[in-house]
């Protein structure tokens, strides 16, 4: 590879790889689903991120934030080790000796490059989905409980209540307050109006923040506050709220090890499994020679 050159990713570089994402998207489904400045809020939250740099271009790029590190190539570039040079900077980088990898079904190469690498299946992520439904059954609130929409003041409670209600899964990292907050609050997708908070007795016990598209980004219970049909309940407002917009299908995406089985109540909501991601692990060894700091591969 001595026409590659691994290195940090510079801001001139996001045009050339959201092109890269923007059309490895459209080959694998049909269409771009993250828009450019979707892409652009995301790298913000990133703890580091690469390119791979040939004397025709930029030929991959790849990003890591906690554990989780996505590498993606030129489609007219694979095969050449170029994904994993940038594997090996990203796991450089990454200050955790769990990592984890995430290729979708639809994709042939993922899970072999996964494997190549020392990578192992671990669970899956899936992509559920539902037309919204012509008629709707109003949301069935428990008792005591207010709802209304997200306002600028409630946004450190929120992240509280998130990182409360996902603690107990075991691959959950929490973002800082003011990262969390760049990525939700800025992110072009955001609609404070398409957020909404459940609260009882003066404290906010349910949420679910959906993306203006018709995407539910988080949908979260207070752990002592479940089984009381308020998950059931914030959905159906999300789906009458989506009807309203004129916005036909709403679209999540779910653990196969969610604690709480949510894809459960998604089911019975009538949604169904739309795609398959599966999730790879790795844990580094002193072995694997890597010292928490970037390397060039030229």
């Amino acid at each position: 590879m001595a026409d590659l050159e691994v290195r940090p990713s510079r801001p001139e570089d996001t045009d050339a790889t959201y092109e890269i994402l923007a059309e490895w998207q459209t080959d694998v489904f049909g269409e771009a689903e993250i828009t450019k400045a979707m892409f652009t809020n995301r790298l913000t939250i990133e703890d580091a991120s690469y390119v791979a740099e040939t004397p025709h271009g930029i030929a991959g790029h790849a990003a890591i934030r906690a554990d989780g590190v996505n590498v993606l190539v030129k489609g007219t570039e694979r095969r050449r080790g170029i994904g994993t040079a940038l594997l090996r900077a990203v796991e450089e980088a990454g200050e955790t000796d769990l990592l984890r990898l995430v290729g979708v079904t639809l994709e042939p190469a993922a899970a072999p490059f996964a494997a190549a690498n020392g990578y192992e299946k671990a669970w899956n992520v899936w992509l559920m989905g539902v037309d919204v439904p012509a008629e709707l059954p109003p949301p069935a609130w428990p008792d005591d409980v207010l709802v209304r929409t997200f306002r600028e003041e409630d946004a450190r409670g929120l992240k509280e209540l998130l990182d409360l209600a996902y603690s107990e899964e075991p691959h959950h990292v929490p973002l800082s307050f003011e990262d969390w907050r760049t990525f939700m609050l800025t992110d072009p997708s955001f609609d404070p109006e398409a957020w909404f908070l459940a609260f009882e007795g003066g404290g906010m016990v349910g949420a679910v923040l959906n993306w203006k598209e018709g995407y539910v980004k988080d949908l979260v219970v207070h752990p002592d506050r479940r089984g009381r049909g308020l998950g059931k309940a914030l959905m159906l407002q999300t789906f009458a709220e989506f009807a309203r917009r004129g916005i036909p299908r709403v679209t999540l995406k779910t653990d196969s090890i969610n604690p709480t089985q949510a894809w459960k109540l998604y089911e019975r909501l009538g949604m169904v499994t739309e795609r398959t991601y599966e999730v790879f692990e790795k844990r580094l060894q002193p072995q694997d020679g890597l010292r928490r700091g970037w390397t060039a591969v030229r």
